[in-house]
């Protein structure tokens, strides 16, 4: 990993502790170490993801005589520093070294009605060499990007429902922000949100998508792999909380032309005493061809058991899946499968996922911020799309974060990450070696 070892100075320059740090990115396996096994996410979380609030008010203190729509808004920079390496079992294959900016401005209510929001995220490399592409922090070729990702106005049709219209983030299965590199997904969407509570669903219509290494909004065809068509995806979520750590969840999409897929995840949560808890989840999902099947005829499934017993900070995870006859489509966004991994997810045709995690939060010692997150995945009786056999495969993830809850560096977030996969042979290894940064300078 010696392009990443000969950055490291350049990287330690640029680290300046300031107020909060991104959201966390969508898999399970992708946040930090958990206190416990209840605490972990179950996957069906909040419909849409919401930049915590910041503590400075200096916009809306410039703007107290004006309207609520304007005293009331607030305006946040955030900064993430990425630095991304991968190899095959014989080269790098691919490096780049940038700096991103996600500047969101959101506005009061008018008339407690209306609000709005806008987000513009750039991706600026600072050494990413042209032989070596395709890291997904720069867009194709190690271009910079620039995008006005988010811009939608929410209309209150009550206190826990809102309409919500045009470029906007989610944080369902199957369609979310992944925000696993340097600008997460966005898609362009009219949708009903109804979230507080132990209830929530939502209903909408998506018409375009933003991947994370692009500044262009494309149909969800396209960004599914059609070679032409202009199709959007309609989607209806619900899920019910029974208390904090146990619930149900269910989800529909449906794609003209191509594909429609559905969700059910049941996560159960108990405290056993002041030391021990367990988490137990289950999920299930259906795919299919619809329409004139622009990506093949097929109809599969993929199920899931996950297992977690924890012990004053330390969780232990296993977790099993199975894949139908053909493998999962995934397109919009990242994928809540229990054995999704940091380089492969373990959904090809037939393919069989076995999954163990151990992490860790240091808190108990006084240092809740830490955590060390650590999994092996292996995929067995893979087939290809003609019914031959694939290769095994198998993975180990590794994952430090450092972000200090108090002292002088709260509001740091640092994050190493490390990958190795084996597919049977060097040019199908991977190998990545994942360094982020990631700060806030909180509302201006």
């Amino acid at each position: 990993m010696r392009g990443l070892t000969s950055r490291l100075p350049l990287l330690l320059l640029l680290v300046l502790p300031l107020d909060s740090a991104f959201p966390a990115e969508y898999q399970e396996n992708e946040d930090i170490a958990a206190e416990s096994a209840e605490e972990s996410a179950a996957g069906l979380r909040n419909l849409s993801t919401d930049l915590s609030r910041p503590r400075r008010r200096l916009l809306r203190d410039a703007l107290s005589e004006r309207s609520p729509f304007w005293e009331d808004s607030e305006l946040e920079l955030n900064l993430r520093l990425y630095d991304f390496e991968r190899e095959n079992g014989e080269e790098v294959i691919s490096e780049a070294l940038a700096i991103g900016t996600e500047l969101t401005f959101r506005s009061g209510q008018w008339k407690d009605v209306l609000s709005a929001v806008l987000s513009w995220h750039t991706s600026n490399g600072i050494d990413a060499p042209d032989d070596k592409p395709g890291s997904g922090i720069l867009a194709p070729g190690q271009e910079d990007i620039s995008v006005v990702s988010r811009a939608y106005l929410d209309a209150q049709v009550s206190d826990k429902t809102s309409l919500r219209l045009y470029r906007q983030d989610f944080n369902m299965p199957y369609i979310n922000r992944n925000d696993n590199r340097m600008i997460p997904n966005t898609h362009e969407a009219y949708a009903l949100h109804h979230e507080g509570g132990q209830f929530r669903y939502m209903l909408g219509h998506i018409t375009k998508m933003k991947t994370k290494d692009s500044e262009d909004f494309v149909s969800m065809a396209e960004v599914a792999g059609a070679e032409s068509g202009d199709s959007g995806t309609s989607v209806a979520f619900t899920g019910y909380k029974f208390d904090e750590h146990s619930g149900l969840g269910a989800l529909a999409h449906h794609t003209s032309n191509l594909f429609a897929s559905s969700y059910l995840e049941a996560t159960l949560g108990r405290t056993l005493n002041k030391n021990w808890g367990t988490q137990l989840a289950a999920q299930l999902t259906n795919q299919w061809s619809v329409g004139n099947e622009k990506l093949g005829d097929f109809d599969t499934y993929a199920w899931g058991l996950r297992g977690r017993i924890s012990y004053q900070g330390t969780i232990l995870t296993a977790a099993y899946t199975d894949i139908g006859s053909a493998a999962i489509q995934r397109p919009y966004g990242g994928t809540p499968g229990f054995s999704s991994s940091m380089l492969y997810q373990f959904d090809r045709a037939r393919e069989e996922g076995y999954r163990l995690g151990l992490s860790h939060n240091f808190a108990r010692i006084g240092y809740p911020g830490i955590g060390l997150i650590v999994n092996y995945t292996e995929g067995r009786g893979a087939q290809s799309s003609d019914g031959m056999p694939l290769p095994d495969a198998e993975e180990i993830n590794i994952t430090l974060d450092f972000r200090p809850e108090r002292g002088l560096l709260k509001g740091l977030w640092l994050r190493l990450r490390y990958a190795d996969a084996d597919r049977g042979s060097p040019e199908a290894d991977r190998r990545d070696l994942r360094l982020i940064l990631n700060y806030s300078l909180g509302a201006l």
